[in-house]
């Protein structure tokens, strides 16, 4: 049999209860998700073979897209069995440790897991993007834009060309101060928010991302944030849409504690 380490998901209060993970499977399925605990909080970890996730073999399989896409979501789900269900700090993909000891040092030298718990208590990542139709905006806004077909058909044709100009500057203005606002009005019902860089989509599609915001929101006013959502789509008149995901572990408010 080859060797094992352990595999960590996060880290949650000492307090959670193993039967939070209990149903979930982890980046090994045979393996069961376990807690390891020491202080205040407690790893979510289980058992991974080194012949798969030592530090050569791993390298080769992050470079097979069927072999991450699974492991990723066994990780993906292990977390998201904690939420609603008791506070987590989630791990990026793929923190080996040696043995139950390397991970109790871990814990213990980590002394800003316990805060960062307490700030993240209660709450969880709610995500935020927004599309824009591309040419139907263009066409409302350029609907005020004339030629003067009186002059010749060279000037006529600079004329057009100008106007083209100026109607991608202020399209560009328009997504942009959209965006700012619909993210600043959201960002008054959440406890702290942040905007990722867009997503590039499909160059022959008409839908363009124009925002890509997280917000951690208390359980509490969950429903207020989507009130909110819903008052904002109403007041773009169908120009931008928006679409909401979550709630999801708080990966984007970890801060300098994920390990």
């Amino acid at each position: 049999m080859s060797e094992r380490a352990l595999y960590v998901y996060g880290v949650v209060p000492r307090t959670t209860p193993p039967a939070v993970f209990e149903d979930v499977h982890g980046v090994d399925p045979s393996q069961p998700v376990v807690l390891v605990d020491d202080g205040d909080v407690a790893a979510i970890a289980s058992a991974v073979r080194l012949d798969e996730f030592g530090e050569g073999p791993i390298e080769e399989n992050l470079r097979n897209p069927g072999w991450l896409a699974e492991k990723a979501r066994a990780h993906d789900d292990v977390l998201a069995a904690a939420v609603g269900r008791t506070t987590v700090l989630p791990f990026r993909f793929g923190a080996i440790y040696r043995n139950e000891d390397h991970v109790l040092d871990l814990l213990r030298k980590r002394t800003d897991f316990p805060s960062t718990l307490s700030r993240l208590a209660g709450a969880a990542e709610l995500g935020v993007k927004a599309f824009v139709d591309v040419d139907a905006l263009a066409d409302r806004l350029a609907a005020h834009r004339q030629v003067d077909e009186e002059v010749s058909a060279g000037r006529a044709y600079m004329q057009r060309k100008q106007q083209a100009r100026e109607l991608d500057d202020e399209l560009e203005r328009f997504v942009n101060e959209r965006a700012q606002q619909s993210h600043d009005r959201l960002a008054t019902v959440a406890g702290d928010a942040c905007v990722n860089a867009v997503q590039p989509g499909d160059p022959s599609s008409r839908r363009r991302m124009v925002l890509n915001a997280a917000y951690l929101v208390d359980n509490s006013a969950e429903e207020r944030f989507r009130s909110e959502l819903e008052d904002v789509e109403r007041a773009e008149r169908e120009e931008i849409e928006y679409e909401l995901s979550g709630p999801w572990p708080p990966h984007n408010f970890t801060g300098e504690a994920e390990a």
